[in-house]
């Protein structure tokens, strides 16, 4: 094979930004916002780069897309201008919806960002064939494509490695200063210029010859009849077992298996579209024949689907995951039915469909965040007002304990809010604002658990259906601890729990801890060659502390209170904890996490 020379590298990049000159400069722009954000490694204040940062990287399928549709319908200079216009002043309005305080504000701009990323992908994959028919195209153009992204996304990893290989060396053998965020700024210019400039290069410009290709790699048929379609297989045979055994035992469907009907439905939807080409042909009518059973098969797990997001958004309400999982339903719902009585069974139906609803959930009053935010509200305005705590439109101190149940559901429904939208929906409760007086890097919202304190409510972590209350309790600094007479310290030491029994030596000197943590031992040698050992019980201190101080986050105690001290005839020591992370899974009270202190004497 004939390498390119440097003069026709040279040549074929010029030519790619001569077709793609908005796309190009729109990378560009992107590229410089995200090295100047990295190289202020992501600045504290309000900066207008977020906002420029995030179009541009939508504005690499939406413009490329706009270039691709008039190049194949050979519109006018002036149709295309105006449609390259109309493109960037999407971006533009896009633009203005993100904050330019992006790191301390909700997700829900990174989750719209994300959703508009697929949609904006999807609508590139059929933009330029909307017209009807020209199937055999769509599949070439689009195999073209998923070809390109994986060469673009190879060549990119190797010449980032590379590059990062060769600032190492400058680092480390001639004494350059190479600062870490450099590497940072090396794989945002591969993958801002190198990969987009390389991707758009290989997009086929001869529609007509597209149009007549034949071509159908070996590759893609291995993959898909015998990667792809054995997973269907094994997916199909575990979910209608799980079927069945709902059926006899006349039990709801839970929440996981959701995630398994969409790997299943996603994995065959791809399986089918990669053999295509080949469905027609005498010795793989098996293709054909998969193709209609398949989608047939998808309706009772659909129904399944639907049953389990039932279940779950009856219980806890509506939120951006369990939206996205009734979308599928609905899409899968009407990709079967296109597909099972359609005689056309046109591929192009299944990008365009999913591009339509991705965009409808994406925004708007009907789309998955409105809807989100406003179920978690309403459910949490019942509970307090179930409570006493919200009286009209005005929230109060609950004059009585609140059942834990309760709890749990209002810790859950802050913390939600907190992490993805904030706290608007329901600011106009309170009197005093729900706003940090000193925005971090982190949030702009105060913590959940003080939202919980101003209801008067016990604040509690939920993670993975489990009812966490997580507490980091920390020694006092302006307080001075008593040394009570021992002669030797073990200075500051961290063990952290479930990461196996830790052993630390400090000279002669051992401390062991348990894989629980629920005791720490010291061993101190002694003249005959053998060992002194004195054991702390630390699961009394980790109880005492929890009931004392369980309903925050964060605490300061004083150091008495953060030590134990113990004896025998022949070792005296105080194991002190300047810091301990403890939590309460449902009634079990146990330590995360410690940092410990030991004084210690030999007994005389």
């Amino acid at each position: 094979m004939r390498l390119p020379s440097v003069q026709q590298t040279l040549e074929e990049a010029a030519r790619t930004f001569q077709r793609f000159p908005l796309v190009l400069l729109d990378a560009i722009i992107g590229t410089a916002a995200g090295l100047l954000l990295m190289d202020a490694e992501m600045p504290q204040g309000p900066t207008v780069l977020y906002r420029i940062l995030f179009a541009a990287i939508l504005g690499i399928p939406l413009l490329t897309s706009v270039s691709l549709m008039s190049e194949k319908g050979r519109w006018g200079r002036g149709a295309a201008i105006t449609g390259q216009l109309a493109a960037v002043l999407l971006l533009v309005a896009y633009a203005f919806s993100v904050p330019t305080d992006l790191p301390s504000s909700p997700s829900i701009y990174y989750a719209r960002f994300f959703t508009f990323a697929v949609a904006l992908v999807l609508f590139a994959a059929f933009a330029p064939f909307l017209r009807t028919g020209e199937v055999g195209a769509f599949w070439q153009f689009n195999k073209s494509l998923f070809l390109r992204i994986f060469t673009a996304g190879l060549y990119t990893g190797i010449l980032f490695a590379g590059l990062a290989l060769a600032l190492a060396a400058l680092d480390n053998l001639f004494g350059v200063n190479v600062v870490p965020k450099r590497y940072g700024e090396l794989w945002i210019l591969c993958v801002g210029l190198f990969s987009t400039w390389f991707f758009l290069a290989g997009l086929p410009e001869d529609w007509e010859a597209l149009a007549q290709s034949a071509d159908y790699p070996k590759l893609l048929k291995i993959l898909a009849q015998y990667i792809l379609l054995p997973l269907v297989l094994v997916y199909l045979l575990i979910l209608y077992a799980y079927l069945g055994k709902i059926l006899i035992d006349w039990d709801w469907p839970k929440g996981w298996v959701g995630r398994l009907i969409l790997g299943f439905s996603g994995v065959g939807i791809l399986s089918l579209l990669l053999l295509y080409p080949i469905r027609e042909s005498t010795e793989h009518t098996w293709v054909r024949t998969t193709s209609k059973w398949f989608y047939v098969l998808l309706i009772p797990l659909n129904v399944m689907l639907f049953l389990a997001l039932l279940k779950r958004g009856g219980q806890y309400g509506m939120t951006e995951g369990r939206y996205i999982g009734f979308a599928c339903c609905f899409w899968l719902a009407v990709l079967s039915l296109y597909f099972m009585t359609s005689r056309k069974k046109n591929i192009k139906f299944i990008p365009i469909s999913l591009c339509a609803v991705t965009l409808f959930i994406s925004a708007g009053p009907a789309g998955m965040f409105s809807v989100s935010e406003r179920s978690q509200i309403s459910r949490l305005k019942e509970i307090l007002e179930r409570n006493g705590v919200l009286v009209s439109g005005e929230v109060h101190k609950a004059k009585s304990p609140v059942p834990r149940e309760d709890e749990v559901q209002i810790s859950s429904i802050l913390q939600y809010l907190h992490g993805m939208h904030g706290y608007d929906g329901i600011q106009p409760w309170f009197s005093d604002p729900l706003k940090s007086d000193s925005v971090t890097r982190w949030s702009s919202y105060i913590a959940p658990s003080l939202v919980a304190e101003k209801m008067g409510v016990k604040y509690l972590n939920v993670w993975e259906g489990s009812v966490v209350d997580r507490i980091t309790i920390e020694a006092d600094k302006n307080i001075a601890m008593e040394l009570g007479g021992y002669t030797r310290m073990l200075g500051s030491q961290h063990f952290f729990a479930n990461t196996a029994a830790a052993e630390l030596k400090k000279g002669t000197v051992v401390l062991r801890a348990t894989k629980e943590l629920d005791s720490l031992t010291l061993f101190v040698p002694d003249s005959a060659g053998g060992w002194h050992s004195l054991e702390a019980d630390l699961s009394p201190l980790a109880a005492r502390m929890f009931e004392e101080y369980g309903g925050r986050s964060t605490y300061q105690a004083s150091p008495e209170q953060l030590s134990i001290a113990v004896s025998n005839d022949r070792l005296k020591a105080k194991f002190f904890f300047p810091r301990l992370q403890i939590k309460r899974v449902d009634a079990k009270v146990t330590l995360v996490d410690l940092e410990a202190v030991v004084m210690y004497a030999v007994q005389p």
